[in-house]
């Protein structure tokens, strides 16, 4: 009895041991991401699927991608950034085309309006983009702010852009956020004075943003730490992603405990006509390893369906018609949370109509050069620290 206990001990721990080993001989696909900007779920089914090992690495910013990949420290497979940095990428020599025969999920009129209006406007100053990229998902940039803040809603759906600068034109004590990313913080200067985000920065052009910037003091320079802020109440108002603000507004309706209506929450978004439109999109790196698995990836993506869970739990809006139009139909559910997703995509992503003059809201980033960059890095910089 004991010597049949033992060759089952023994047994059990050859077949652990094997299973280890396979584990640690599956392939590794990896992918560098935002945080907090994938469903795992549907990660994991893929996983599944394929029977391999996905290694999602996180950067808070395209010049943190850009660095990473530069470096060539980590052979990623598969990078998720925006346009203006597929744009630097490709012509630092960092990409591959995408084979978009290998996508059997892909057609050319999968592609929400917006979407394609963003690759249109791009291609015009990058003609390759749209070999480069495939679409993952897009949006804008807008002012968020607290609704509790008596009077604050008001002037910022009055003057936007205006009331965002000057303080005076707030209530007294606004708290006021600006988003940690030189690129961004000058695009919002030029809005402000009526310019193009992609304005050279020559010298007069710092000068007039650096003058912008310096008309408040911010109370925070921040990333996904601004959208948080503004929901416990300890900030007012901040230029954020779209799908920054849908992203807490979805854990707020999503609540198990607690879910609220969207009318309960006590914070919103205005989207001004002259601010950032922004894509960001899968692409593989020249030295990516697993090709082949990294196309297999972005398919799994352009499934209605998986494409479909991965923005209920994202918060940014989906690239696909099919995808957006299921979410779409959750106003006829009886499950208040597809209730209100449907809603809030609808308010703050709506089709296009005759009355628009392109098919999205706001300006896509062009790449500017090194040189360029580095003028507004010092800018923002200086700015900081004079404040």
């Amino acid at each position: 009895m004991k010597t049949t206990k033992i060759l089952i001990g023994i047994c059990f721990a050859l077949l652990l041991a094997l299973s280890l080993v396979t584990l640690r001989q599956k392939e590794a696909l990896l992918i560098l991401n935002w945080g907090e900007y994938i469903n795992d779920e549907v990660v994991e089914r893929f996983e599944k699927e394929y029977n391999i090992n996905v290694v999602i690495s996180l950067a808070d910013s395209n010049e943190l991608f850009y660095s990473k990949i530069k470096s060539g420290t980590t052979a990623y497979d598969l990078v998720i950034p925006s346009e203006y940095m597929v744009q630097r990428m490709f012509e630092s020599g960092m990409l591959q085309p995408i084979q978009k025969e290998k996508l059997s999920n892909y057609h050319e009129d999968m592609f929400l309006p917006g979407v394609n209006g963003i690759i249109e406007s791009m291609s015009a100053v990058f003609p390759e983009y749209a070999d480069y990229q495939i679409p993952y998902f897009w949006g804008t940039f807008g002012l968020m702010y607290n609704k509790r803040k008596t009077g604050l809603e008001e002037i910022i759906k009055e003057k936007g852009w205006e009331a965002f600068f000057n303080e005076a034109e707030l209530p007294t004590g606004t708290e006021v956020g600006m988003y940690n990313v030189p690129r961004f913080a000058y695009a919002a200067a030029m809005f402000y004075n009526h310019l193009s985000p992609n304005a050279i920065p020559n010298e007069e052009n710092i000068a007039i943003a650096q003058r912008t910037l310096s008309m408040r003091k911010f109370n925070e320079w921040g990333t996904d730490t601004l959208k948080k802020n503004i929901q416990k109440g300890d900030l007012d108002l901040a230029f954020v992603y779209t799908g920054d603000f849908l992203d807490m507004l979805y854990q707020e309706i999503n609540d198990e405990v607690n879910p609220k209506d969207i009318s309960d929450i006590a914070y919103d978004i205005y989207i001004p006509d002259e601010t950032i439109a922004f894509m960001d999109s899968f692409v593989i790196p020249k030295n990516a390893r697993h090709v082949d698995l990294a196309h297999a990836f972005i398919n799994f993506f352009l499934d209605p369906q998986n494409a479909y869970e991965n923005a209920s739990v994202v918060g940014y809006c989906t690239p696909l018609v099919e995808s957006y139009n299921m979410i779409l139909a959750g106003k006829n559910s009886d499950d208040k949370y597809l209730q209100n997703w449907a809603l809030a995509i609808e308010k703050y992503y709506p089709l296009p109509d005759e009355t628009w003059e392109k098919p999205y809201k706001g300006t896509p980033l062009t790449n500017f050069d090194v040189n360029s960059l580095t003028k507004i890095t010092n800018m923002v910089n200086n700015v900081k620290t004079r404040s």
